[in-house]
């Protein structure tokens, strides 16, 4: 255990006018694109207004992609968050991979439209920030029942159905 200020000094320090403000989750209809089926998800502040123009722009996105084979499918489950962070849209695009893994795609919208996220330097990258973690959670603990059931169509439905709602924290 660490037991001086000294060692923690400098560690995770941010701006004393800096709040972590939670966000709100709000599930749409399922997205059926060539190779996969994915939950839908859009994530925003409260005060910040719905962009259906923006999801629609997103979910085309995604589905031309995906016919083009530019984003590979193998067959599965999985979701996609729209979030909504500081004025700019991004996609996170999440399958459920050799049963039990997680692979994710990360795209951020321009004014030309979606993109790829640029790569980072260094072996570190970014995945997902604090609320998009709090979604996934709830999409981990799906999965994890739909890989303890039957895993026949009734299980995979149970899994679509099982929508996040509310607040992310």
């Amino acid at each position: 255990m660490i037991r001086t200020n000294e060692t923690l000094s400098g560690l995770s320090e941010y701006p004393a006018n800096w709040t972590h403000t939670a966000k709100l989750i709000f599930p749409g209809p399922p997205l059926a694109v060539p190779g996969a089926c994915l939950k839908w998800y859009d994530i925003r502040r409260a005060d910040d207004e719905a962009a259906p123009h923006v999801t629609e722009e997103a979910r085309a996105f995604l589905t031309e992609r995906a016919a083009a084979k530019e984003v590979e499918f193998r067959g599965e489950l999985g979701f996609a968050l729209l979030h909504l962070d500081g004025g700019k849209y991004y996609l996170l695009v999440c399958v459920w991979r050799d049963r039990d893994e997680m692979w994710q795609g990360l795209f951020h919208k321009d004014d030309g439209g979606f993109l790829p996220y640029p790569p980072k330097p260094g072996l570190l990258r970014p995945t997902q920030n604090v609320v998009e973690l709090d979604a996934t959670a709830h999409e981990r603990r799906g999965w994890s029942r739909y890989l303890r059931s039957a895993r026949d169509t009734a299980a995979k439905q149970a899994y679509l159905d099982d929508a996040c709602t509310g607040e992310l924290v």
